[in-house]
C-alpha cells in the first residue's frame, strides 16, 4: 500500500486489532521488563527491613549504586507499560456502560494514579543512587517514601478492581468480558490487597512493608488479578474479531445474518 492510498475499512479494522493486542500484550511484556530491572539488578525483592539503620540502607545502596540506577530505570519502563493495557479494560467497561460512562473514567483515573506514582517513586530510588556522599538518613528516607507508597497507594487499584466488579456484575452481552466469577474475583482482588495499607504502623513482621501481609500477598494477588484479566481480554479481542468484525464476513453474509450490522 503505497503512502498515498486510502486506507480500507478492512485494513483500519486489521490495524486497530493489531494495536488492541499489542496493548493487552503491553502488561506481560512490562512485567518481564520490570521484573528483570526491579529484582535481578536493583534487587529489591525481597525488600530491605523497614527496622534497618540509615546507614544500613545507604550501604546497600553503595554496594549495588549502578545495578540499582539500571534496575530502576527498566523498572520505569515496564511500569509505564500498564498504561496501554489498563486503557484497554477502561475502554472495555466504557463499552459495557454505553454513553454517559462513569465507571471507564474512574478506572482510567485510578490507573493514571498508579502509574504515575511508580514513576515518582522510581525517581525517588535513582535520587537516592545518585550521589556517594548524600547523607545516610536522606537515603533511609527517600527509601522510606518509596516502600510507603508501594504498601499504601493499593487504594487505587481498589478502585479499578471494583470498577471492573461492577462493570461485569452489569455486562448483559451473551459474551460477557468478565464472567459472573470474574467479577467476584475483582472483588476479591479489591479487597484482600489492602494488608499493606498497615505498614505504617509495623517495622517487623508479616505486616511491615516487607511482611507476608505487607508486601508478598498484595503483589502475589495484584498479579493474580492482572493476569486473569489480560486472558480475559485476549478472549474477548479474539471472539470480536472473528464474530463482530464486518470485515471477516462477506457481503452476502452480512446481509443474510445482520450480525455484522448489528455489531
Amino acid at each position: 500500500m503505497s503512502m498515498n492510498e486510502p486506507v480500507s475499512a478492512a485494513q483500519h479494522a486489521a490495524i486497530k486489532r493489531r494495536l488492541w493486542k499489542a496493548c493487552i500484550w503491553s502488561w506481560p511484556a512490562g512485567l518481564v521488563v520490570f521484573g528483570v530491572g526491579f529484582m535481578l539488578f536493583a534487587g529489591f525483592v525481597p525488600p530491605p527491613s523497614p527496622a534497618n539503620s540509615a546507614q544500613q540502607i545507604a550501604d546497600m545502596f553503595a554496594a549495588n549504586r549502578n545495578g540499582i540506577r539500571v534496575g530502576i530505570i527498566l523498572a520505569l519502563f515496564g511500569s509505564a507499560m500498564l498504561l496501554p493495557f489498563l486503557t484497554v479494560v477502561s475502554a472495555e467497561i466504557r463499552k459495557i456502560e454505553g454513553p454517559n460512562p462513569l465507571l471507564a473514567p474512574m478506572q482510567f483515573g485510578g490507573a493514571v494514579v498508579l502509574v504515575t506514582f511508580f514513576q515518582i517513586i522510581g525517581l525517588a530510588w535513582l535520587l537516592a543512587s545518585f550521589r556517594s556522599d548524600i547523607d545516610p538518613d536522606i537515603v533511609r528516607t527517600l527509601n522510606d517514601y518509596c516502600w510507603f507508597v508501594w504498601s499504601m497507594l493499593i487504594a487505587t487499584y481498589m478502585i479499578q478492581y471494583i470498577c471492573m466488579a461492577i462493570a461485569g456484575f452489569m455486562d448483559m452481552r451473551p459474551h460477557p468480558i468478565w464472567p459472573r466469577w470474574a467479577a467476584y474475583l475483582n472483588l476479591w482482588v479489591a479487597v484482600t490487597g489492602a494488608g499493606g495499607q498497615l505498614a505504617v504502623f509495623f517495622k517487623a513482621g508479616p505486616f511491615a512493608w516487607n511482611g507476608v501481609v505487607g508486601f508478598w500477598l498484595p503483589v502475589l494477588i495484584f498479579m493474580i488479578g492482572m493476569c486473569v484479566t489480560t486472558a480475559l481480554l485476549l478472549r474477548r479481542a479474539h471472539y470480536e474479531a472473528t464474530h463482530l468484525d464486518p470485515s471477516n464476513s462477506t457481503p452476502a453474509q452480512v446481509t443474510a445474518t445482520g450480525a455484522a450490522v448489528s455489531a
